[in-house]
């Protein structure tokens, strides 16, 4: 393992994929925190595909959003080639699902932040190809965190780096429905077509079988434009969802508390005070007698 690589000081390995290993490192010039994925050989050795890389990485680096884990740059050192990120501490969520539903409040308010992330990178013309339950953390405020945006899927990508992005987002738009099934039921949808939502899981309320659906529809037509509209259909939902909850609480029978002494228990305990006051002035007065 490198000591350092550039200004960053390796600290330990948490991990690698196609792209290369990944780990977390200390930014000795602004004292943070950050992940540094060095890039494998095969492609940093290559004079095309390297100049590629940096290019869509700078591209992905003016990407700015509270639900996206940022790239800070892209830099060269020792020979190797490497890009440097936010470091996001938490779980994927593939870990928080656990191969169970999550509260149905919860897995929207989720689907939310990661319809923003695509909406805001789609804007800019950036798209992630490889969204998962595996390249989405939950941080410990339990706020989504996408990882990898625009280079998630480089390596594997070739010819089709020129393909129309359009296409690209609605497959993001498809990942994302993905993802929505499997916090609302804690499985990944069928390779068929996918069941309603709320077949699966009966706690979950029908009107988000509709949005699921349709960001899965096999039929590009069908399917969502733009994840911005499945961000806005989410927020209806979760106002509804928080509507029917404050009338369920207003019409819940208020709570009463019992006088105190109203018990069995109380009436004894104020027995025996009673008697013990009794026997106390009894004593008093033959006392004084």
């Amino acid at each position: 393992m490198f000591e350092t690589l550039g200004h960053y000081k390796i600290l330990e390995r948490i991990g690698a994929g196609d792209m290369g290993e990944v780990f977390r490192a200390r930014d000795t010039h602004h004292g943070r925190t950050v992940a540094v994925q060095v890039i494998v050989s095969d492609v940093a050795a290559d004079a095309v595909q390297r100049a590629r890389l940096i290019e869509d990485a700078r591209i992905a680096a003016a990407l700015s959003h509270p639900n996206i884990a940022l790239l800070y740059e892209s830099g060269e050192d020792q020979d190797q080639l490497f890009l440097v990120y936010e470091y996001v501490p938490g779980k994927t969520l593939k870990r928080t699902i656990g191969g169970a539903p999550l509260n149905p409040r919860r897995a929207v308010d989720l689907a939310v932040q990661i319809a923003d992330a695509l909406a805001d990178a789609h804007a800019a013309g950036v798209v992630h190809r490889n969204l998962s339950s595996e390249t989405i953390m939950v941080t410990p405020k339990g706020n989504a965190k996408v990882l990898d945006f625009g280079l998630a899927a480089w390596a594997t990508r070739g010819a089709e780096r020129e393909q129309d992005e359009t296409l690209h987002q609605r497959s993001d738009i498809l990942s994302l429905g993905v993802v929505m099934f499997e916090m609302m039921t804690g499985r990944l949808p069928p390779a068929a077509a996918a069941p309603a939502p709320s077949t699966q899981n009966r706690s979950l309320p029908v009107e988000l079988d509709p949005i699921v659906g349709r960001a899965l529809a096999p039929d590009l037509n069908q399917r969502y434009e733009s994840a911005a509209t499945v961000a806005a259909e989410l927020r209806s939902v979760g106002a509804l969802l928080d509507q029917r909850s404050d009338a369920q609480e207003a019409a819940a029978p208020p709570v009463t508390m019992k006088p105190r002494g109203s018990s069995a228990g109380g009436w004894i305990w104020l027995l025996l005070l009673f008697a013990a006051l009794a026997a106390l002035a009894w004593y008093a007065r033959d006392a004084i007698g």
